[in-house]
């Protein structure tokens, strides 16, 4: 799978995860089947987002524009999560969407390669993790993020690590709900993402149209929120988790 195809299987499972969300039965089969294909999103952005940060031109410039669109994104991907403006600027700060779990991974990265002494690389790498748990995936992404770009050149020792991690952090996520552990197993389709992971080729665009891909791929995020946000206020939820339900049986 190239770049190209592996983004758009990225962003077709987040749609298809946003819209179980917003209006699929959360105790239905429908809503389990569509959050479990979802789960493949983070995993995949984050293998790209290692990929990008060995070949970008400017590190800085990339981690700008993954806060720049964290920002933007941010009003929309609250009113979805909650359905209400913010109670507060806490709760504001706490709840930040994924572009901003990306950027805290992202530099982690540049610190993880960077020239100062270890100790203080590592503190300070530590509180960038820290910090991405107040982003959606929380500390997860960072994590996958360095296992993806330690072992760039190792696709067995990738995967095990991959593995390792995912089901780890599942399980104390599952535990810490045990009363919902059966309903929130979709959490390990995540492991899905290894198909299309262990299928990645490489680039397949060039010069003008690999520049106009990558703002296409940036846009989407906060342009499927605003618009599924919008359809939600306009449509009872109720009716068109209805319908959806009738047209896809």
């Amino acid at each position: 799978m190239k770049r190209n195809t592996i983004k758009l299987l990225a962003i077709t499972s987040m749609t298809v995860d946003h819209i179980a969300f917003m209006f699929a039965a959360p105790d239905s089969a429908l809503y389990f089947i569509m959050r479990l294909i979802g789960r493949m999103t983070a995993p995949i952005m984050t293998f790209m987002l290692a990929e990008g940060f060995r070949y970008t031109r400017s590190r800085p410039k990339y981690l700008l524009r993954l806060l720049a669109f964290a920002l933007i994104s941010q009003p929309f991907y609250f009113r979805m999560l909650f359905g209400h403006a913010p109670a507060s600027v806490l709760e504001y700060l706490t709840h930040w969407n994924v572009m901003f779990t990306l950027a805290a991974a992202l530099l982690t990265l540049m610190l993880l390669e960077s020239k100062l002494p270890q100790t203080p690389r590592l503190i300070l790498m530590g509180v960038c993790i820290s910090f991405a748990q107040f982003g959606d995936w929380s500390y997860m992404i960072p994590v996958w993020a360095i296992i993806f770009y330690l072992f760039r050149d190792d696709r067995r020792k990738q995967t095990m690590f991959f593995m390792l991690s995912s089901l780890m952090m599942i399980r104390v996520m599952v535990l810490s709900q045990p009363e919902n552990a059966l309903a929130l197993s979709f959490q390990y389709g995540t492991l899905l993402a290894l198909i299309p992971i262990q299928r990645y080729q490489g680039d397949d665009s060039s010069g003008r149209n690999k520049s106009a891909y990558k703002w296409v791929y940036y846009l989407y995020y906060p342009f499927h929120i605003a618009a599924l946000s919008f359809i939600c206020n306009l449509v009872n939820i109720d009716e068109l988790s209805h319908y959806l339900m009738v047209s896809i049986l």
